[in-house]
Formats: structure tokens, C-alpha cells, sequence
């Protein structure tokens, strides 16, 4: 078995962006595809980290940790966590997640939330390895780009 390798981005080839791309498409149906400005827009947003894992040099996962400022305190988000096909089953997942928590931690968050799908039965199992507990609460999405929509079509009339 190839030794993991975690790394948080700060840099991004033609190579990087489509190793990205490929990934995100397997973690988001509606994702666009990725160019190098969007990236480099993500990597430079102080409160982004993009961690990538690597197999023998080549980019197998991602996830991302958003770090959350409020008046309360400091927490963070972890958004498109994803292996690609070819890498699971090597524990890439959980070094992938154990170093996003480490990070966190280091940062001086006091907790980390994320969801995801209940059909997404290994995610939620390695999740709840790590410590993470199923909350009771609603999650709430409300789309600006259909309201505004539906705002200007309402103004056409």
C-alpha cells in the first residue's frame, strides 16, 4: 500500500486545476468544471484551506475547511470532501479527514460541522469514527440565483 500524503494548497498547475476538476465532478453533479482562476480565487481566500491527498505524487482527494468568524466564536465547515474511485479503500478518506482536523484545530476552532447525504453510508460511518455526531436540526438552503430569477422576471411585468 502507497503512503498518503496531505497537503493544504497553495499552488495550482494545469495538472492541480484538472485533477480538481475530476474530483468535483464526483462529489457535485452541478459542479462546473474548474479553470485556474477559480482555484487561485479559492486558495486566496484567507478563510479557505484546500487540502489535497496524494498517491505516488498524484492527486487522489480534496476537502475543504471553512474557517466561520462570528461574535460567539470561531468554527468551521467542511465542504466537497471527495476520493477519487481509484484510491478508495486505501484509508486515503481518513488521513484526509484526520489532517482537516488537526488543521482545524490549529486554527483555534472550537468545532467543525458538515453534512452529508444519508445514502453516502461509508462517508457517514467514517464521520462518525472521527468523533463527529449527528445533530438534530434543519439545514436551510435558500437559492439567490432562483430568487433573483424570479425577482426579475417580476419586474419585467
Amino acid at each position: 500500500m502507497s503512503h498518503v500524503e496531505i497537503s493544504v494548497l497553495v499552488d495550482a498547475d494545469a495538472r492541480t486545476v484538472e485533477a480538481l476538476s475530476q474530483l468535483l465532478a464526483q462529489v457535485s453533479s452541478s459542479a462546473r468544471p474548474l479553470d485556474a482562476g477559480r482555484v487561485r480565487e479559492v486558495m486566496q481566500t484567507p478563510s479557505t484551506s484546500v487540502l489535497v491527498a496524494r498517491l505516488d505524487g498524484k492527486i487522489v482527494g480534496m476537502a475543504l475547511l471553512l474557517t466561520l468568524t462570528t461574535l460567539a466564536r470561531t468554527t468551521g465547515y467542511v465542504e466537497e470532501v471527495v476520493v477519487d474511485h481509484a484510491a478508495r479503500g486505501q484509508h486515503v478518506s481518513t488521513a484526509l479527514m484526520t489532517a482537516l482536523l488537526d488543521l482545524a484545530a490549529s486554527k483555534g476552532i472550537e468545532f467543525v460541522d458538515l453534512t452529508s447525504r444519508p445514502a453516502r453510508t461509508v462517508a457517514n460511518g467514517l464521520y462518525q469514527s472521527l468523533g463527529f455526531k449527528l445533530r438534530e436540526t434543519n439545514c436551510y438552503r435558500h437559492d439567490l440565483r432562483q430568487a433573483a430569477t424570479s425577482l426579475h422576471g417580476a419586474d419585467l411585468n
